[in-house]
């Protein structure tokens, strides 16, 4: 079974657990070590619990608390040669330089009992990259794709026949439009370098959607020009118009870790909202 879990996502940070039949890794670590640690303990699990750190890109909100959690807890920090050069790997007092590891671009990454994959994403970042995690016992597949411009044609292809779809979905359309953002900043967050609006998300999870399709999961919603109602309700009618008729469809926080999807589209168990405290 492959389950993923969204410890937290949104432009104040970033971080997705994904369990495996073998091992269990985390995607990007935009929070710090305490924050981690206490998300982690609200769906019943613990750092020493996760075997690796894998990194989309490395803006602050999806890899500020990388160098300190990879060094507390023994983590190897994988990414593109891209993105762990950014990091300053080398130079970092808080990381060393063992712990940056790239992923291997003529073919998948063999780590923790998945088989990853990686597609470059249009961003303004050194080199963005969705990611497609195959569990090798099970051959449960899930893909993640954070912080994406635009949807490049290699995208819907990496991600053809999974069972769950991570993608983000930032910006209701009218709602940045009208919202209170310089124009800059519009023009950047919507640009081919920013981020995916709910439209442009629910296109392409439709591209991807299939039978055998178990779950979606709707990340990095902007607080400020989206609203969770809004981002589900037009990858729904995405979906229904695809033919996928499940019902397997969340819009992460920022604030709370969503309960675990597994492979089968099913929510493993409900997180203790309650052990969060205000020191998220």
């Amino acid at each position: 079974m492959l389950r993923i879990t969204v410890l937290g996502s949104g432009s104040r940070g970033n971080a997705i657990l994904i369990d495996g039949t073998d091992g269990a890794v985390l995607v990007d670590a935009g929070f710090g070590p305490r924050s981690l640690a206490r998300r982690l303990k609200a769906v019943g699990r613990r750092p020493e619990e996760i075997s690796a750190l894998l990194l989309t890109h490395e803006h602050t909100d999806h890899a500020s608390g990388a160098g300190v959690a990879c060094t507390r807890w023994g983590w190897p920090m994988y990414g593109s040669a891209g993105t762990i050069e950014a990091l300053g790997v080398a130079s970092a007092t808080d990381v060393s330089l063992r712990a940056g590891r790239t992923f291997t671009d003529d073919g998948p990454t063999s780590i923790s009992g998945f088989l990853v994959e990686t597609t470059s994403v249009p961003h303004d970042a050194r080199d963005c990259r969705a990611l497609v995690f195959t569990d090798i016992r099970s051959g449960a597949r899930a893909g993640v794709a954070m912080d994406v411009g635009r949807v490049p044609e290699a995208l819907p292809v990496s991600f053809e026949r999974l069972d769950l779809i991570v993608v983000e979905s930032n910006h209701d359309e009218q709602m940045l439009a009208r919202g209170p953002y310089p124009w800059s900043l519009k023009q950047r967050i919507s640009g081919g370098l920013g981020h995916l609006s709910n439209g442009a998300a629910a296109g392409f999870v439709s591209a991807c959607a299939h039978r055998g399709l178990r779950g979606v999961l709707l990340t990095h919603l902007s607080e400020t020009n989206n609203l969770p109602a809004l981002a589900i309700e037009r990858t729904r009618d995405a979906l229904r118009r695809a033919g996928w008729s499940r019902d397997a469809l969340s819009a992460a926080s920022q604030h709370l870790p969503l309960p675990p999807m597994t492979s089968t589209g099913e929510a493993a168990w409900l997180v203790r909202a309650s052990q969060l405290s205000l020191g998220f």
